[in-house]
């Protein structure tokens, strides 16, 4: 029997009921006819067209828990947005979108080794607070996403395998759940409730401040090692072996980037196609460079080198993630190995024959810290893989969007036979939609139980805009 749902579309909120919950804000609320609306609904990636019934940009967390406390009474689902990085559903007419931009509250505490953010936070405010005490947080790869919404989803940036993901380092947790309540959340305050955030993304409220703990890392050895295309399958080759028994201080990735010619990207690099080796060693930097010299030595002169000693707050030069909003697709799975028959794969994909799209397919290397306890919530399923795969492709025409929707759906297909079966949550952009694709990030076991708790919090999925997890039917689903 397979369940379904019908929820009924809300009874409409008239103009007096959105004023009054206009007088109870701090902040601002928006309508769809208010000048400003099409800017405070407007994510990152501008993929996600959120089009809600309203929008309220937050000044505080009163805000957020009046917010949500309308929205529960009035029959609206609730979404909310930081930065707008990861798309999940879309909000729509159903629903408010609580905008948290305005909650960046950064305070660093050198002594404690940690943290306190707001809902709002981006990683680089953490990254500039931290850095003057010789501190790092878990960012990603962009310094430009927010720190609650990365971190809630894992949060897999060039120090993980290291110290794991950034779910990991959380401490502390203030969540509005569904009933509008402000509860405090730790390991030993709500302890089930904390083992679903760290990793369950939004589906149980919306967190409003979080701890977290800082790692001691000053500086490191980082940077990328770009061959040409052309030796694609060589430099994959090398990348399969070397990775089996590098330290867990070096987190690494093997790329296919193409940068576009725009005057930002350095002239050696621009208008042009790569292969690269890049990665961080977070341990001493003396003790790096000589492991980057195996690859140095195995592969030979690369046509651009920038490995080099740099403050641990530079990490955002490794990947050189956009930092302007744009219109993006991508595909994300999980990699048991890279075999030969794997890296055959990827080259026909993404190599100098495939004229690609895309402008980047990364295999990066999971292992280390990054393998979770069985006690723990991982949103990468305790899966076995070896690597994650993230193919991103941008989509600023209709011609350009064809293209690498197309493409993509073939990377899927051909890459099937080589993946373990699970994703990584916070991946999950454009099929993050799909129930099977976020199952698909939780172990069977772990799932029941996010489902269990959605029960609990949310039985009627306010929260469901982002990458959803359903509580379960009131049936016994397992029976029927």
């Amino acid at each position: 029997m397979t369940a379904t749902y019908s929820d009924p579309l809300p009874a409409p909120v008239d103009h007096v009921g959105w004023r009054r919950l206009e007088h109870r804000l701090q902040g601002r609320l928006y309508l769809p006819d208010d000048d400003g609306y099409d800017v405070v609904r407007r994510a990152w990636n501008l993929r996600a067209q959120h089009r809600p019934a309203g929008v309220v940009v937050a000044e505080n967390p009163d805000d957020v828990r009046r917010s949500v406390e309308f929205a529960s009474g009035h029959g609206l689902g609730v979404a909310v947005m930081a930065t707008g990085h990861g798309t999940g559903n879309p909000c729509d007419a159903t629903g408010l979108l609580i905008n948290t931009c305005r909650l960046r509250r950064t305070a660093v505490r050198a002594g404690s080794r940690t943290a306190v953010v707001s809902a709002g936070t981006r990683w680089q405010q953490v990254i500039d607070a931290a850095a003057p005490h010789g501190l790092a947080g878990l960012a990603g790869s962009s310094p430009s996403t927010g720190v609650v919404g990365s971190s809630l989803g894992g949060g897999f940036g060039w120090l993980g395998r290291k110290f794991g993901l950034a779910s990991g380092s959380l401490t502390r947790a203030e969540v509005v759940t569904a009933g509008g309540e402000l509860r405090y959340v730790s390991a030993e305050q709500e302890p089930e409730l904390w083992w679903g955030l760290r990793g369950g993304t939004g589906n149980f409220g919306i967190v409003t401040g979080l701890g977290l703990r800082l790692q001691l890392v000053a500086r490191v050895y980082a940077g990328n090692l770009y061959y040409p295309l052309g030796r694609a399958a060589e430099v994959l080759g090398f990348f399969a072996d070397w990775t089996r028994g590098i330290p867990d201080d070096l987190t690494a990735a093997a790329t296919f980037r193409s940068f576009p010619a725009l005057p930002t990207i350095p002239h050696q690099l621009r208008g042009k196609s790569f292969v690269a080796v890049r990665g961080c060693w977070s341990g001493d930097p003396a003790e790096g460079a000589p492991v980057i010299n195996r690859a140095r030595r195995a592969l030979g002169p690369a046509t651009v080198d920038t490995f080099s000693t740099v403050p641990a707050a530079a990490l955002a030069q490794v990947s050189m993630d956009p930092v302007d909003p744009l219109p993006a697709l991508n595909h994300t799975d999980l990699l048991t190995d890279l075999t030969d028959e794997t890296i055959a794969t990827l080259v026909d994909l993404a190599g100098p024959s495939a004229h690609s799209p895309l402008v980047m397919v990364e295999v990066r290397q999971l292992g280390g810290a990054l393998t979770s306890h069985p006690d723990e919530l991982s949103p990468m399923a305790h899966s076995t893989a070896r690597f994650t795969l993230n193919a991103i492709g941008s989509t600023p025409t209709r011609a350009q969007d064809h293209a690498v929707r197309e493409h993509l759906t073939h990377l899927a297909r051909e890459i099937r036979p080589h993946a373990a079966g699970a994703t990584y949550l916070n991946f999950l952009d454009t099929d993050g939609t799909r129930p099977d694709r976020v199952a698909a990030a939780y172990s069977a076991r772990d799932l029941r139980r996010l489902r269990r708790l959605k029960q609990h919090l949310d039985p009627t999925d306010i929260f469901r805009f982002n990458r959803n997890i359903p509580a379960p039917p009131t049936w016994n689903e397992e029976s029927s």
